[in-house]
């Protein structure tokens, strides 16, 4: 019973480290090297003085970083609801697969229960952490998406290929995060 378990807990955890890899790892190395150089002053008029990048110009991720910070904040007031449920469920990740191996170690470390238990219960919780982080993400990168789409019509950069690869190291920063962070001791 426990064998099963762990089989059936590992297949989202081996997804989730796909999905991190393909849609984000992936895409941030690629596009988010690339050297961008916007317009400021067309940045703070489009997204607010506060969600400023640090300089004109610099790499794609660095854009990126600030979209995605801009984005969130204009979703948490569009959507106050939305962006609390998804708050929530990063809180999760973050606290329960840790919360639930360090519960099961300590009953391993007292000898009541073993050690197959002890990975069955942590991969159970952290697959449980995937599959609602996953689940809740679509409101995320809609949010993303609005973002971009006031990117684009503001003209903060002047060349597409730029736009671009701020845009697509955006999205890769949404799938990169969506992981619960103990993925990310694993996986960089």
């Amino acid at each position: 019973m426990l064998r099963l378990l762990i089989v059936l807990a590992a297949l989202p955890v081996i997804a989730a480290f796909i999905a991190r890899w393909w849609l984000g790892l992936r895409v941030l190395s690629s596009a988010g090297r690339q050297q961008c150089s916007c317009d400021l002053a067309l940045w703070e008029k489009t997204f607010g003085a506060e969600n400023s990048p640090p300089s004109k110009t610099g790499d794609a991720k660095i854009f990126a970083e600030t979209l995605r910070k801009s984005a969130l904040a204009d979703w948490k007031t569009r959507e106050p609801k939305a962006a609390a449920s998804r708050e929530g469920v990063r809180r999760f990740g973050m606290a329960v697969p840790p919360l639930a191996l360090m519960v099961v170690v300590l009953g391993a470390i007292v000898k009541r229960v073993p050690v197959s238990f002890v990975l069955s219960v942590f991969l159970t919780a952290l697959a449980v952490a995937i599959i609602f982080s996953y689940l809740s993400i679509a409101p995320e990168l809609n949010a993303m998406l609005i973002a971009s789409r006031r990117l684009r019509a503001s003209g903060v950069f002047h060349r597409r290929d730029e736009e671009d690869a701020v845009i697509a190291a955006t999205k890769a920063l949404v799938w990169k995060e969506a992981t619960p962070p103990i993925l990310n001791l694993i996986q960089r």
